[in-house]
């Protein structure tokens, strides 16, 4: 989420070209937000000047809590802020536990899908069909959609026959096989079941995730990612983030936390059914 500090660059002079007419000049200043840079708001479709609030969310909560909030340098991308935020959040809580990490296709980068399957984590990455990698031919005259399913050789997706934990690898069999029984005029292979065609998810990570892009387990989980739009939401227009004029990312810092620890309190009144204004008037 973007995260505008000011207008303009904030620096102080500590020399005196100004006065001797030397302007611009290059020498050394002070700067009271040196980890803040210009950075793109694609939303907005302009520039600005401060930080990305890179922000991890409980995608299986129902009130979408913040779990790890970092500011991030407004140039950097998407990618590299989540390899920067995911080694901390490892590091400083080792005990916590987490099996998928869903992401937008800025995220659908080869590196991420090694690091999350190491880990033991299903990628749920949107594929960024810009990148190479989307097309290709495999086995002569097998070729893939951009979601990774093969084409017979009518140019129809083969059927998913499900996902092998074990090999680490996904089987798709002949899209005319009806009971069994091979119905295509022109069948590609001699076995009487049609012809089988093996995706191996180490061979292409991005491309043959362990859960494939057409599936419904796919679509109900990736659903969910739109639980960070709603806690960034909740963090800047309700409680009202770009309000403050601090000069300090240890200031913003503070303020980020004191609101999303509003956003888990909220949710802990929710859950208790108190009635929190009859408990503070009694006591």
């Amino acid at each position: 989420m973007p995260l505008q500090t000011a207008t303009q660059v904030r620096n102080k002079r500590l020399c005196n070209c100004r006065e001797l007419g030397i302007v611009p000049c290059r020498c050394y200043r002070i700067y009271s937000q040196p980890d803040c840079d210009m950075g793109w708001d694609s939303y907005r479709n302009r520039y600005f000047f401060g930080y990305h609030l890179y922000t991890f969310v409980a995608a299986d909560s129902p009130y979408d809590l913040p779990l790890y909030p970092r500011l991030q340098r407004a140039s950097r991308h998407d990618a590299t802020s989540w390899v920067v935020s995911a080694r901390e959040f490892v590091e400083r809580f080792r005990e916590y536990t987490w099996d998928k990490a869903i992401l937008d296709a800025a995220h659908d980068a080869l590196p991420i899908y090694q690091y999350l399957l190491s880990r033991k984590v299903k990628p749920f990455i949107d594929l960024n069909l810009r990148s190479t990698g989307s097309k290709g031919v495999r086995k002569d005259d097998i070729t893939f959609s951009p979601t990774g399913v093969p084409f017979c050789k009518k140019g129809l997706e083969m059927k998913d026959r499900g996902y092998d934990y074990t090999r680490g690898r996904r089987k798709y069999y002949c899209p005319l096989v009806v009971k069994g029984v091979v119905t295509c005029d022109t069948p590609c292979s001699d076995s009487p079941y049609g012809r089988y065609v093996h995706t191996y998810t180490k061979h292409n990570p991005r491309l043959f995730p362990p859960v494939a892009r057409n599936s419904n387990e796919w679509k109900d989980v990736y659903k969910r990612r739109t639980t960070c739009e709603r806690s960034n939401k909740r963090a800047k227009e309700d409680f009202l983030l770009e309000a403050a004029k601090h000069r300090s990312t240890m200031m913003w810092t503070v303020r980020i936390y004191g609101i999303a620890m509003c956003q888990h309190m909220d949710a802990w009144y929710q859950e208790s059914n108190l009635d929190l204004s009859s408990i503070l008037l009694s006591a």
